[in-house]
């Protein structure tokens, strides 16, 4: 058995169990939504909302909430599905190296005939499946549940599969912070402490930008941001949506390999 299949062997039950509350969160989201359509008095709402918390929901003025564009936008694209994906991924990049350093359960592995090097890429492409997977669910959850309430009356399903391209663009960032932190130290601690910073950090950021011109300079620097400066189910993906994550995700997941290849492991 490979690395890379070993891993996913190990992670398929509690993948499982990640699997079912993704469709009962999306679900769940997606099956209100024709008591929103046309809806004015949440229009009203949301209207009446700081600006910090319509940013955080990737709220326009020009998308009203009651339209299938709106309502996914700040119901599934911007909190359900990247915050689940984001927990999961984050957890997961900081066992891969980190924590199974820690416990020793990467001794094992390490004691088999193959380099440091195929370990870590391995054990990154392996996570990384395993979250394709959780979106992969998620997304299908949406567009079945959302065929059936008449969301593709007003969503494409091919907008609706680049947004969340968009929202995995942005877990994998995080999964290859956890995993590039957690190769260096030989930690879980310090991985999930990192990669919640910049996930935490970021979204703050990204609020705090929409009603404070202090903080605006720097909103460019929030992944959040990237991903929540324009509905994708309505307007062409940018740069900043869907090339520079992934473009950082590759750099760090370099950076964790390389490092985890030439530095003396600890086991307890």
């Amino acid at each position: 058995m490979t690395v890379f299949s070993r891993l996913l062997a190990d992670r398929r039950r509690g993948a499982c169990w990640w699997a079912l509350g993704m469709v009962v969160g999306v679900a769940s989201v997606v099956g209100l939504w024709p008591t929103v359509k046309g809806n004015v008095d949440i229009q009203q709402l949301m209207d009446d909302l700081p600006a910090g918390v319509r940013a955080l929901i990737g709220s326009q003025a020009d998308i009203p909430l009651s339209s299938a564009p709106g309502y996914l936008q700040a119901r599934l694209f911007s909190t359900v599905l990247p915050v689940l994906l984001l927990v999961y991924a984050i957890g997961l990049g900081a066992r891969v190296i980190g924590g199974a350093e820690e416990d020793g359960t990467l001794l094992l592995v390490v004691a088999a005939p193959v380099t440091r090097r195929r370990v870590a890429a391995e054990r990154l492409a392996a996570s990384m499946v395993l979250v394709l997977g959780l979106a992969v669910t998620g997304v299908a959850t949406a567009a079945g549940l959302g065929a059936l309430v008449g969301i593709f009356e007003e969503v494409t399903p091919g907008r609706m599969v680049v947004a969340s391209a968009a929202v995995l663009a942005h877990t994998l960032l995080h999964l290859s912070i956890a995993f590039s932190v957690g190769a260096v130290t030989g930690r879980r601690g310090p991985a999930v402490s990192v990669a919640s910073v910049v996930a935490v950090g970021g979204y703050l950021v990204h609020a705090l930008a929409a009603s404070a011109s202090a903080v605006e300079p720097v909103r460019a620097l929030s992944p959040w941001w990237w991903l929540l400066d324009r509905n994708l189910l309505v307007q062409p993906p940018t740069f900043l949506a869907l090339g520079l994550p992934l473009i950082l995700a590759a750099v760090l997941a370099v950076v964790g390999v390389v490092r985890f290849e030439r530095r003396d492991l600890r086991f307890p």
